[in-house]
């Protein structure tokens, strides 16, 4: 019997394992009855006078010890209990608490020996494998620590701290479902505790697992409201989530998901950019010209939303404010070919021709491959009577996608204005074989029709 009475007598060294591995250990001791009115410092003299009388008194040697190792005095700590294993061999506490000594010092070897020696002595010591695995995991024996940390737990299911070790081990080695499991079931013991949720939920966030990491983040907020990794991550998560809905079309769950994402995080510029594309998609301009001028004042250099409100005055055929904004965006970025783009497109509505070409063929020099502002360019060409330069356009339009109906009509367009009659039907009819619906194709081939069997009448005699 020792002299401590209502406790176990041991520290459980309990490993808490993050980004970091190992951030710290915590020794989880409790109080002696006896100690709670006499400091240590005379505990420790009661201890060493019944010593002097009774030099082979184990208690008293175990019981100084504890106070040694509870004090940091490990060197004296270690001389108590190779002191009692000198008076009872087989004494596996001693054994245990020798091995949490040499943890203290780093000794790893020492420890795992020591906590073996306690094993060989009592076999189904759930904290004993629980230490041990900390010890493993400390020398970087990672597969180890696991079967130490499962035997703990296999003797004794309840023990928290071993689920949660065999967790982030398992996260370590990149083995995510085992490593979820473990999370989970810690959780079961430490439902509130916000650090072991927020590496779950951080953990169901990188491994694709969406509407779990969610519930999970929220369930941490319940318990902490304030804590400002969940928040954040909870918003990002609803971002990311706005983002797939929209582009599953399901422009109702987006606007929810980004206004989600934007309860959580106050000034998330590029959730107000997105809210504001969303708005565009569902033909709710002022709300998502709204949503542009919030990310704006939030940053206000934000380049992309510039572009975005443009095409949101665009559309509300406010060309002037339009251009005035996508000229906000080249101040920014000169080379923002989308802003060039967009600016052709508004000249082109306002008649403005020549500005319109200048920011087509801008945009052809950022990017050569852009067929849409081939296509724009060529079409202005035509109007304008450049011809060559049309077909030009055109035909790079077809060498890179032959599939593409318009750029075929268009070439039929030129090649007629050309009097090149049988090309133009040509094109006309490879514009209708992709796309038999194409109205302007049928009625052009009809006309060139007509028209060359009246100067087939003219010529004749």
């Amino acid at each position: 019997m020792r002299f401590f009475p209502g406790t176990a007598l041991r520290y459980i060294l309990l490993v808490i394992l993050g980004f970091s591995f190992f951030l710290s250990f915590n020794i989880a001791v409790s109080s002696p009855a006896e100690s709670d009115d006499i400091p240590d410092k005379e505990l420790i003299k009661k201890y060493q006078r019944i010593i002097l009388q009774e030099p082979s008194n184990l208690n008293a040697h175990f019981n100084l010890g504890i106070l040694y190792y509870k004090n940091m005095h490990f060197d004296e700590a270690l001389r108590e209990f190779n002191k009692v294993l000198e008076i009872n061999p087989n004494d596996s506490e001693a054994y245990y608490n020798l091995g949490n000594i040499f943890n203290k010092k780093s000794l790893f070897d020492d420890a795992v020996a020591s906590y073996k020696k306690a094993l060989a002595i009592h076999p189904q010591d759930a904290e004993v494998f629980h230490n041990l695995g900390n010890t493993y995991a400390n020398k970087g024996m990672i597969d180890d620590a696991i079967s130490a940390y499962r035997k703990a737990v296999e003797i004794n299911p309840n023990l928290a701290e071993s689920h949660k070790s065999i967790a982030y081990l398992y996260k370590k080695k990149g083995q995510i479902s085992e490593s979820v499991s473990s999370f989970e079931k810690a959780t079961t013991f430490h439902p509130k505790d916000t650090n072991l949720l927020f590496d779950l939920a951080s953990l169901y966030e990188s491994n694709g697992l969406q509407d779990n990491a969610i519930l999970t983040y929220k369930k941490l907020l319940s318990i902490d409201p304030a804590h400002k990794g969940a928040k954040n991550s909870l918003a990002m998560l609803y971002n990311s989530k706005g983002v797939s809905l929209a582009l599953q079309g399901k422009k109702e769950d987006a606007i929810a998901a980004y206004k989600d994402a934007l309860q959580n995080k106050e000034y998330f510029k590029e959730a107000y950019n997105n809210l504001g594309a969303a708005y565009v998609d569902k033909e709710m301009i002022d709300d998502a010209i709204a949503a542009y001028k919030k990310a704006l004042e939030i940053s206000p250099n934000f380049g992309e939303v510039y572009n975005n409100l443009g095409v949101a005055y665009t559309k509300k055929k406010a060309y002037d404010e339009a251009i005035s904004v996508f000229q906000k965006t080249l101040s920014l970025n000169k080379n923002h070919a989308g802003a060039h783009f967009n600016l052709g497109v508004i000249y082109s509505e306002k008649g403005m021709k020549s500005e319109a070409l200048k920011e087509y063929n801008e945009v052809l020099r950022l990017t050569p491959d852009d067929l849409l502002a081939l296509y724009n360019r060529g079409v202005l060409y035509l109007e304008n009577g450049q011809l060559n330069d049309a077909s030009a356009d055109m035909k790079k339009i077809i060498a890179s996608n032959p599939k593409l109906a318009a750029p075929h009509q268009k070439l039929g367009d030129i090649y007629q204005k050309l009097g090149q009659s049988d090309d133009a039907i040509a094109e006309y009819k490879r514009a209708l074989e992709i796309s038999p619906e194409l109205k302007e194709a049928l009625r052009s081939i009809e006309d060139t029709y007509r028209r060359k069997e009246q100067q087939a009448k003219t010529k004749r005699p």
